[in-house]
């Protein structure tokens, strides 16, 4: 039942694109000469959070590019925290899925009197072409794709087979005479005073300040992309054995505790993360990792974000599209294409461990002994 409501959701919301193309006309010319430094921005991600740490290098560079510009972004409840604390953001709006309240939202929007409004979607979604096409703008931009007819300004959009997606979004940014250098776009995140304080804190507790931890992430957005307790059972196992000094991080969904509890059983040097509330808890406890492995998930980008060497499992059902690796850091990933993580074997991880890890101990330049 529940997988038929969803077929007919994507059905509808597919109907809902196609039927809006026989009634919306736009394609406002942009001014030659126009000073963008005085324009206000609406950028449009109103999807999960691993969709908005991939936006945030375009933020940024936009505001180098032009300090007075006023930068804000159409959220959703899933993904709203991730911006809290980011210095080039004026205002998050937060997309409630709620009638009433989001027609009293799109009213303030349009309130705004926004310059631009851009869809950082790189596939065609209902929820951001209505939102685009309701937002007020005076210019909307967007990727080329089959919703392109809410944009006045058609950007091309690069392969999503062999272009990251970070990348294939910066191209969103020549509309505004910005020269897209990949060596420029880079992930961020800020945590709060909050989060630090509760990640410090714990560094002291394990008695960890100064040492190399290595992070394995064991949450994802399904149970599909639980890699299993055995798998990381084996693969601790391996890591003890080869570096002995090296403590151990479990981090979880506090719903999935038993698990790591059962990972954790009978082992030394391996610790579970603190009960985090809060995205910015989690990311605050990356933060501070020397090496991470994780499932595909949001974690993938904070260590980005961080600069952590990682090595990252997929699942990817569809080759056409690229998997969204850490980018500009070091990683190694493992791919399978069925809907089941545990068809990656531990060997394979390690061995992906075993290209990194190394060389990721000896740029910390930690005083580790790393048995032979």
């Amino acid at each position: 039942m529940k997988a038929a409501l969803k077929q007919l959701e994507i059905s509808f919301r597919k109907f809902l694109i196609e039927a809006l193309a026989a009634y919306v006309k736009r394609g406002a010319p942009l001014p030659a000469g126009l000073d963008f430094n005085a324009c206000k921005f609406l950028f449009v991600r109103q999807d999960r959070i691993g969709d908005v740490l991939v936006s945030t290098p375009l933020f940024h560079l936009l505001h180098e590019h032009y300090p007075s510009v006023v930068i804000d972004v159409l959220l959703s409840k899933n993904n709203y925290a991730v911006l809290t604390h980011d210095p080039v953001i004026r205002k998050r709006w937060v997309y409630q899925k709620h009638l009433l309240q989001d027609w009293q939202l799109l009213q303030a929007i349009r309130n705004e009197r926004y310059d631009f409004v851009i869809d950082l979607m790189d596939n065609p979604s209902a929820t951001s072409t209505v939102l685009a096409l309701l937002a007020g703008g005076r210019w909307n931009i967007g990727l080329a794709k089959e919703n392109d007819y809410v944009y006045d300004i058609v950007v091309p959009r690069l392969s999503r087979k062999d272009t990251h997606i970070v990348e294939r979004l910066a191209e969103l940014l020549r509309v505004f005479r910005i020269d897209v250098d990949d060596r420029r776009l880079r992930l961020r995140y800020y945590a709060s005073e909050e989060g630090e304080s509760m990640a410090s804190s714990f560094w002291l507790e394990q008695e960890w300040n100064g040492t190399f931890v290595i992070g394995l992430n064991l949450s994802a957005g399904s149970d599909v992309r639980f890699w299993g307790i055995e798998h990381f059972r084996t693969l601790i196992l391996n890591l003890q054995r080869d570096y002995p000094r090296l403590p151990i991080l479990l981090l979880f969904h506090p719903q999935h505790r038993g698990r790591a509890e059962a990972i954790q059983r009978d082992f030394e040097n391996v610790a579970l993360s603190p009960p985090t509330t809060s995205f910015d808890q989690f990311a605050s406890l990356v933060k501070r990792l020397g090496f991470l492995v994780t499932p595909d998930t949001s974690a993938v980008h904070l260590a980005s974000a961080f600069h952590i060497p990682s090595v990252v499992l997929y699942v990817q059902s569809n080759k056409e599209l690229r998997i969204w690796e850490p980018y500009h850091t070091p990683c190694r990933t493992l791919v399978t294409d069925v809907d089941d993580l545990t068809t990656i074997s531990p060997a394979a991880v390690y061995a992906a461990v075993q290209e990194l890890l190394p060389q990721a101990i000896q740029n910390a330049a930690q005083p580790v002994s790393i048995a032979s």
